[in-house]
């Protein structure tokens, strides 16, 4: 792996993107740590069993998911949950945006890219308490999606094109800062010159551009919009790993990345109304290499 032949964190808030929300989505991100205060480690015990509680709320810190959700201790059968009851609804709707703005961290994930030497990938990562039914979408908690931005691996590092982490295989791939064709779409930028990013009602994938976009059946449409709260992630980044290894300094802050449970509820039988969580950006075959088609 190479290197970043600029200065890394100096780039980070110029290809930060911002991102639309949808103003009809109730569901807004959140950081780690609020998420952990209003949630429970439970573990999943089968369909017959009643599942056991290993920490209630109030007792979920970082340094526990690293110790509960390791691998190697069967961390894969854990889950996070919101727990039934009046705040399980504030819970689900994370931040609220003020004035039209919203704030929340923005998780960086910063890679060489194996098959170009001459590019380096900046991976934003955006964390939802909740995947709601807006829009007909599956629920389940928690909801981990995110953008790369490809730039050039020069000491004045340049936009090459921004990859969307959009659900199916028709909406989610490449999209370039050039003209559009009919395979990429045409990347957009603010005046300030950070990627647009569009986040879909209900689900959160995210898309270059704002309407209506087709899924692979029988998923639902996704649908995104301007005229909702707007985050600028570039206002709170956060840099978990370069090239696999953690930040210098940064000892321990990312303990979080190594839970190998879900971060949402285990629903084994609430098919097709709720599905389960997702496990973490770490677990994520994305994390290591984008899997859809190349830039062209």
């Amino acid at each position: 792996m190479r290197d970043p032949a600029f200065d890394l964190v100096a780039a980070l808030p110029r290809f930060a993107p911002e991102v639309r929300l949808h103003p009809d989505d109730p569901n807004r991100p959140s950081s780690i740590e609020w998420y952990l205060e209003r949630t429970r480690l439970r573990r999943w015990r089968g369909l017959l069993r009643r599942d056991a509680v290993l920490l209630p709320v109030g007792c979920v810190t970082l340094e526990a998911l690293r110790f509960y959700g390791n691998a190697d201790r069967g961390g894969i059968d854990l889950y996070l949950d919101i727990p039934s009851g009046p705040h399980q609804q504030n819970t689900r709707h994370g931040f609220r945006p003020t004035g039209g703005r919203l704030n929340a961290p923005c998780y960086v994930n910063a890679r060489s890219v194996p098959e170009d030497p001459e590019a380096f990938d900046i991976q934003f990562w955006f964390f939802y308490p909740f995947n709601g039914r807006e829009a007909r979408h599956i629920t389940h908690e928690a909801d981990w999606e995110h953008v790369t931005v490809r730039v050039t691996n020069a000491s004045e590092p340049t936009l090459i094109a921004a990859y969307f982490s959009a659900h199916g295989q028709i909406n989610g791939g490449w999209a370039s800062p050039d003209e559009c064709t009919e395979i990429d779409p045409v990347l957009r930028f603010t005046p300030a010159g950070n990627p647009i990013v569009y986040s879909a009602l209900g689900s959160h994938a995210s898309y270059p551009s704002a309407g209506s976009h087709k899924q692979m059946w029988p998923k639902a449409r996704d649908r995104t919009s301007d005229g909702g709260p707007i985050w600028n992630t570039a206002d709170d980044i956060l840099l978990v790993e370069i090239n696999g290894q953690p930040p210098k300094g940064s000892k321990n802050q990312f303990d979080w990345l190594w839970f190998s449970g879900r971060w949402g509820a285990i629903r084994k039988l609430a098919w097709p109304f709720a599905a389960t969580g997702p496990v973490g950006p770490l677990h994520q075959p994305s994390w290591i290499t984008e899997v859809q088609r190349p830039i062209t």
